[in-house]
């Protein structure tokens, strides 16, 4: 078995869906940081295969590590996907193989 360490993503979200990882093997969330750095709050939602696991208000100018998704599995092509346009973020995995 062969674990890799990877960041997934770094983005501005824009409108509707961003699709913002699609593992091509099995992964692990390792650290998730979001950041707005707007002049208002920010509605945000995090769906994993179409399902949703974090919806929260990110308040003007804050940075919060969404720590809820740490440790989560990530079967093979099930995408991570986020709405919150304005915002900016970055997700590190790890990915497994073998």
């Amino acid at each position: 078995m062969s674990f890799t360490n990877k960041q997934a993503a770094e983005l501005a979200l824009t409108t509707g869906s961003n699709l913002v990882y699609t593992p091509p093997t099995d992964a692990q969330i390792r650290a998730f940081t979001v950041h707005n750095p707007t002049d208002a709050a920010i509605n945000y939602t995090v769906e994993v295969n179409a399902l949703a696991m974090v919806s929260r208000s990110i308040a003007a100018g804050a940075t919060e590590v969404v720590s809820t998704l740490f440790n989560q599995q990530l079967q093979a092509d099930e995408p991570l996907t986020m709405t919150g346009e304005g915002l900016n973020i970055m997700l590190t995995v790890v990915e497994i193989t073998g």
